[in-house]
């Protein structure tokens, strides 16, 4: 039965958070899950996988899991664009030196991992959410979708 019960409760939280994202802006349009594209959340959850371990509490993991969101994007930004993320992120992060640089490498590595796994996926994170389930965390994950070819 428990089985049964989490999809409803992932199904919930999803439905919520697009609720949420669209109470913000009503004129954006979300698709929960739409068919041929790639599930973002399980993206995230495959890019961060080996660094879990270390984000033994929610707010270890939410912060990894923005670290993700943020190397995802800055991974499929033209390099320039890239460094203007990544110093925008240390201007409101306020650490040490070596805390910045350990965070850096963390960033430069989930970016070369994006790279690797997802060469060919140009999807924007715009928003996630970090819930705890108990025995794990699920992470709905909004997204841009990617850019059709248009066909002549």
């Amino acid at each position: 039965m428990a089985r049964k019960r989490k999809p409803q409760t992932n199904k919930a939280v999803l439905e919520n958070f697009a609720h949420k994202l669209t109470s913000k802006d009503p004129k954006r349009k979300f698709k929960i899950n739409p068919k041929g594209e790639i599930s973002m959340s399980d993206a995230i959850s495959e890019l961060i996988e080996p660094f879990k371990d270390d984000a033994s509490d929610y707010d270890g993991f939410r912060n990894l899991v923005t670290y993700g969101c943020i190397a995802w994007n800055a991974a499929n930004l033209p390099v320039k664009e890239q460094d203007d993320l990544i110093n925008k992120m240390f201007a409101a992060i306020p650490h040490n030196m070596e805390d910045r640089l350990e965070l850096l490498g963390l960033i430069t590595e989930l970016m070369d991992r994006k790279k690797k796994m997802f060469p060919n996926v140009s999807r924007m994170v715009v928003d996630f959410k970090v819930t705890d389930q108990g025995k794990n965390f699920h992470i709905p994950v909004a997204s841009t979708l990617e850019k059709q070819e248009s066909t002549k």
